[in-house]
């Protein structure tokens, strides 16, 4: 297909202040588009004038309220719901796309099994963020994100080789929406933010569905509106480390699990408390008292069957 219709869905939690400028690259970028196009906001009980602001001066745009505030997932969800076409490009508030950001990230979409692309990903500065392609290692039971240049990204591409991706950020990301829907979406447990993104991509990976970073895709995030805002940072530290560990329970084979992460939990415990850092410990408290969770969740026919090509398996499989 030339042009897949698109649907481009932006979760908004009190942005007023920084929507036009979203809105108007977005609008931009659909203009640009050859294809059917559609951008739909999802107010997360925003308390300031966003939902005047969208309804009086973008009255093209499809609007989904929440009544109360639900988060990230259950803001994308509902976009999801809402939108129309077959695939879905995931916009933070904050994010500004190219204008000509949409195309080279649908071509991929031609392959029967890409579940989701990600733009190259830009500060303000124009700097590439590493999370614009996700390479990621095991090491001592973790997992660590490797780094690499843009430089090298673009001669690969030149060879024509597919640049293959753990996940797509959730900020800004090309998704088959079948596909989304089939997995779920975002697991409720990793509520209110941090990792939903990264697992959706794994559990996509163990379906045999693939995740690509198109560089010739581009976007600046300027982190205007990021979670920091409404969090103390202390929290949010905590919450990450707590998803991260939900995130190697749930995916890890069984014997890199016992006999590689959970020793070096313990390794990790002591030494972040004999520096009086409590995040960690904290962090892990707060894992262990949902456990069930996720040995339930592991469980389930559907996780159990994906256990057979685990995390392990996907990260040798995209490995540069």
């Amino acid at each position: 297909m030339d042009t897949w219709p698109v649907s481009i869905i932006i979760p908004n939690y009190n942005g007023e202040q920084i929507l036009p400028r979203s809105l108007t690259s977005v609008s931009e970028a659909v203009r640009a588009y050859a294809g059917q196009s559609e951008i739909i906001i999802v107010d997360d009980a925003s308390q300031d004038n966003s939902v005047t602001l969208i309804s009086q001066d973008y009255p093209d745009i499809k609007l989904v309220r929440h009544e109360v505030n639900k988060g990230f997932s259950e803001a994308i969800h509902s976009g999801v719901q809402a939108a129309v076409y077959p695939i879905v490009i995931l916009l933070n508030s904050d994010v500004y796309p190219d204008r000509h950001f949409i195309d080279p990230l649908i071509r991929w979409f031609d392959r029967e099994d890409t579940f989701s692309v990600s733009p190259l990903i830009l500060d303000q500065g124009g700097n590439p963020a590493r999370v614009s392609w996700n390479l990621v290692k095991l090491l001592r039971g973790e997992i660590r994100s490797s780094n690499w240049d843009l430089m090298s990204a673009l001669e690969l591409k030149r060879k024509r080789q597919s640049l293959k991706s753990l996940f797509a950020a959730g900020g800004s990301a090309a998704i088959r929406k079948e596909m989304f829907l089939q997995l779920g979406g975002f697991l409720s447990i990793y509520r209110p933010f941090y990792y939903e993104d990264r697992d959706l991509g794994t559990r996509a990976w163990k379906c045999g569905w693939k995740t690509y970073f198109e560089p010739e895709s581009k976007v600046v995030h300027d982190h205007s509106s990021t979670i920091k805002r409404f969090f103390p940072y202390k929290k949010i530290k905590i919450i990450k480390r707590r998803n991260r560990l939900f995130y190697l329970w749930l995916h890890l084979s069984a014997p890199k699990l016992f006999f590689s992460h959970i020793p070096w939990i313990l390794v990790r415990l002591l030494a972040r408390l004999l520096r009086f850092d409590t995040v960690y410990a904290l962090a892990l408290f707060s894992a262990l008292l949902r456990a069930g969770e996720v040995i339930k969740s592991r469980s389930n026919p559907g996780m159990k069957a994906a256990q057979k090509k685990p995390l392990e398996e996907i990260l040798a499989e995209i490995k540069y």
